[in-house]
């Protein structure tokens, strides 16, 4: 913590400063002089007392002033998994969404493909996804309902056409793909898609066909390109930085294990043609594989959990991780309890209107008691401590 920076000296009402040709007398140099050392000092003591505040308060954010990992007290605030909208438009026109996530180190990933006929919600004058996009008047547009229907944060968002698409591609195309059917210009079986025919392939549709057939080619080329990217010895294999946006993406799939998936949804025929709802138990589920440290996409969005281990076991963190994450968590801090001597695993509220969340975390571990901690915290809603009964649960 730095020292205050909004400490002002204001001029005395009604001091009576010597003529300036005659310069600053000696009573006006006194005066200052005690003033400044006295802001100085207020300075250093506030500068110290603030310090003391961050480092022993439990009403600010968490501070660990333990610096090794295997003590007890170590804790650390958790880097969220990095998110990627990668947007294909013409226009205002929604032709494609894909969620792409990294896993630690940007070794490997995930794709989430999401069809733009997916509706918003449950009611029957919900909006697709194509509708906010077209309605909203850009296809950025789309971002806050997405969050909102995956739980998710989505960090940054990549606008694409089919120009754009061309130059992403280039220097790995060809493209080879097992075109599984007619559609367009494009024959099915092997394809050699070249730059400038991404675009158009990826918004190809055929009379009648629904979402779900076009994001299966849309799924075999992110396939493909992954692919293509980890074969080529091209450090530019995908044109862009390296640090953000699809490039760093791009490059972290291909350099791991990966996984493209589709969103889960029901699909209803209608009179205007197939209607498609999102299938909220098996999203959840799938979601919360492809993006293991998600962020809330709203504000209260998710509940914000302090993950420690009590009993000396580091992995009971990855072990609770895809146990509470699906029950509507986001994991912020991770590290040790005070001792590794607890015989149970607590779940502790901090505020009483978390008290029904830490109950279905507790149910969601399947172990432990729920505890009231009244001690305020504007970093986290739950402390969850791991004891040995949850390695008893996992392995009995």
């Amino acid at each position: 913590m730095t020292a205050p920076t909004d400490e002002h000296v204001r001029p005395i009402a009604g001091r009576h400063f010597a003529d300036p040709g005659d310069g600053p007398s000696r009573r006006w140099m006194t005066v200052f002089s005690l003033l400044l050392v006295t802001v100085l000092v207020a300075a250093t003591v506030l500068t110290y007392v603030g310090v003391q505040t961050v480092r022993t308060s439990r009403a600010g954010r968490s501070v660990s002033t333990v610096t090794d990992p295997a003590l007890p007290g170590f804790e650390a605030f958790l880097e969220p998994t990095p998110t990627l909208l990668i947007v294909h438009s013409s226009g205002t026109t929604l032709v494609s969404a894909a969620v792409l996530a990294l896993n630690s180190g940007d070794v490997g990933g995930s794709v989430l493909l999401i069809p733009p006929a997916t509706r918003l919600g449950p009611d029957e004058n919900a909006f697709t996804l194509g509708a906010v996009s077209a309605f909203g008047g850009s296809t950025e547009a789309i971002l806050p309902g997405l969050q909102s229907l995956l739980r998710i944060g989505i960090t940054d968002v990549a606008v694409v056409d089919d120009a754009r698409w061309a130059e992403l591609v280039a220097p790995v195309a060809p493209i080879a793909i097992q075109n599984p059917d007619t559609v367009g210009a494009f024959p099915a079986g092997p394809l050699s898609l070249e730059a400038e025919q991404v675009g158009p392939y990826l918004a190809a549709r055929a009379d009648g066909e629904s979402d779900l057939a076009r994001l299966y080619r849309q799924q075999l080329f992110f396939e493909a390109w992954a692919d293509a990217v980890a074969a080529s010895p091209d450090p530019a294999a995908v044109p862009g930085e390296v640090e953000s946006g699809i490039g760093r993406f791009v490059r972290g799939l291909a350099s791991g294990s990966h996984r493209i998936a589709t969103l889960p949804v029901v699909e209803t025929p209608t009179a205007d043609g197939t209607r498609l709802d999102v299938d909220a138990d098996a999203t959840n589920v799938l979601v919360s594989a492809l993006v293991p440290f998600p962020t809330a996409g709203r504000p209260g969005g998710r509940v914000r959990v302090r993950l420690l281990d009590g009993s000396g076991d580091p992995d009971h963190v990855l072990t609770a991780a895809p146990l509470i994450v699906p029950a509507g968590s986001e994991i912020v801090v991770v590290g040790n309890a005070d001792s590794f001597g607890y015989a149970t695993t607590e779940i502790r509220y901090h505020h009483p209107t978390m008290k029904t969340a830490a109950q279905e975390l507790r149910d969601a571990l399947g172990v432990g008691r729920v505890v009231d901690d009244p001690r305020p915290t504007d970093a986290f809603d739950v402390t969850i401590v791991l004891g040995p009964d949850l390695q008893e649960r996992s392995t009995g």
